[in-house]
């Protein structure tokens, strides 16, 4: 029996799992975050050691004698190839002679939610991206951090709930109830300390914040609501941008990927939006979890015919 290593990292925490040849999970463990682009190296070491030491820990209980056969790391901005090269230098010290490549973290996500189909996963966590597989050929969209996009994200739902509740403060555009939210959330006593409080905040802890409109759009607030169909409708563009970018037609599944999808409001204004945007879109939630997916993609890098060397 072979056994394998699958490690999802995002801008939140990092999970890893062991796997056996059926891809049946017999250890788990988790860590800190561990996105490339904005977590400082070190603490991405810290976070990648410990979810792995956790996840052998778990399996060697069950197994003494278990070796790791392959490992896969997908993580969060491991996309570009410098990158690429970042992460597995910091792996190669953790997994010694075992053979592991590094994808980004919607490689794994999307392996998982379906199994090696061909199809399309939009993922909404901390940040955002959109990757879709046809016949061996794959296409992204989305994924350009908070700088430059995470539309959808958590990350961009948090910072437009709170631009609303300071607009809303100003008198610029309608009330909210964003605002007195914000200031109860921070432990404050006026909207004009928002600002001090949120501007140490990493992007994770600000993404945390996404909760607030959540939980304000279920309460009926208009422009906590707005926020969360103009963010849908942006991750069902991404999905359409992907579909029609490999050429799919007829029926495709499309997985929801992320923290932010176990919001029913978030899920149910994308499943609206996608429907709109893609009819031929059939959202999904995820057959295995990303983890996972990296552990079957170190699986099926081994292969007969494939190479055994490390494929970062």
């Amino acid at each position: 029996m072979r056994y394998f290593l699958g490690i999802d990292g995002g801008g939140t925490s990092t999970t890893a799992c062991i796997t056996d040849d059926k891809g049946e999970v017999i250890g788990t463990g988790s860590g800190g975050p561990s996105n490339i682009n904005y977590t400082p190296e070190n603490q991405v070491r810290q976070s990648l050691k410990a979810a792995i030491e956790a996840a052998l820990n778990s399996a060697r209980a069950k197994y003494p004698h278990l070796t790791i056969s392959a490992a896969c790391a997908a993580l969060a901005g491991a996309g570009q190839e410098r990158n690429k090269a970042r992460a597995a230098g910091l792996l190669e010290p953790l997994l010694d002679t075992t053979p592991f490549l590094v994808v980004e973290d919607a490689k794994g996500a999307l392996y998982g939610a379906l199994r090696g189909q061909d199809g399309i996963a939009v993922i909404s966590g901390t940040g955002s991206n959109c990757l879709g597989v046809r016949q061996g050929k794959y296409k992204r969209s989305g994924g350009w951090g908070s700088l430059l996009g995470d539309e959808g994200s958590g990350f961009s739902i948090a910072r437009k709930g709170l631009i609303a509740a300071l607009r809303g403060y100003d008198g610029r555009s309608p009330a909210t109830s964003l605002t007195q939210r914000f200031v109860a959330r921070f432990g404050l006593e006026t909207p004009e300390d928002i600002i001090g409080a949120v501007h140490p905040l990493s992007r994770h802890e600000i993404a945390s914040l996404a909760v607030v409109v959540f939980e304000e759009a279920e309460n009926g607030d208009i422009l906590a609501r707005k926020i969360i169909q103009e963010e849908a409708l942006e991750l069902a563009v991404m999905v359409r941008a992907v579909y029609q970018g490999l050429g799919f037609s007829g029926e495709t599944l499309v997985a929801m990927v992320g923290g932010c999808f176990s919001q029913t409001v978030l899920k149910e204004a994308f499943i609206s939006q996608l429907k709109s945007a893609l009819p031929e879109a059939r959202p999904i939630f995820p057959m295995e979890p990303p983890h996972v997916g990296a552990a079957l993609l170190a699986r099926d890098a081994l292969l007969p015919g494939q190479s055994s060397q490390n494929q970062h």
